[in-house]
């Protein structure tokens, strides 16, 4: 594997900013994690890409440190307003087009990388959790937040923009390789 081949490609594609960081250096928060514990979203216990399908916050750690590296990509889209829900909407989609773009990448160079993404799947209408397994394991990305990382501090570490300014909806997805 190789980290040139790897930024030669993912160069190509329209990623605002991204980095290379060691897992040792993502930062898990019980906070977060607790965030999502308490539904704000309304994905807790309805998706397997959240917790607790993900497992606990432990678990989640210890899967992201078995790896030898992290990447940490992100899109910023103009929108409306701040109250364009719509907007939001079609920027997490081209968001997930893109993970499953830079995925893509990612998967040609190396075994099994772990990619995790925004707010939960939307792959499927209706989630099987907890019912039945995933349908599309390949395609479901588990949150970032899910995992208990702390987006708007390990953007600051790895100098990236957590706000793109006035208008703009950033989102964030992140590469765990071997």
């Amino acid at each position: 594997m190789s980290k040139f081949s790897i930024e030669q490609e993912i160069k190509l594609l329209p990623i605002h900013e991204y980095a290379f960081l060691k897992p040792e250096e993502v930062i898990f928060s019980e906070e977060v994690r607790e965030i999502c514990e308490g539904n704000s979203c309304g994905m807790y216990g309805t998706s397997w890409a959240c917790p607790p399908a993900v497992g606990s916050l432990e678990e989640c750690q210890k899967q992201c440190l078995e790896y030898e590296d992290t990447f940490i990509f992100t899109t910023a889209t103009q929108i409306k307003n701040s109250y364009d829900v719509q907007g939001w909407l079609e920027a997490r989609i081209q968001h997930e087009k893109l993970t499953d773009k830079v995925g893509e990448v990612f998967r040609k160079y190396t075994k099994s990388p772990l990619i995790l993404s925004t707010e939960g799947c939307n792959v499927c209408k209706n989630c099987t959790y907890p019912n039945e397994p995933c349908h599309f394991p390949k395609k479901m990305y588990p949150a970032t937040e899910g995992y208990g990382i702390l987006v708007m501090r390990q953007a600051q570490l790895c100098n990236m923009r957590y706000n793109n300014g006035a208008n703009t909806v950033t989102y964030f997805s992140m590469i765990f390789f071997n």
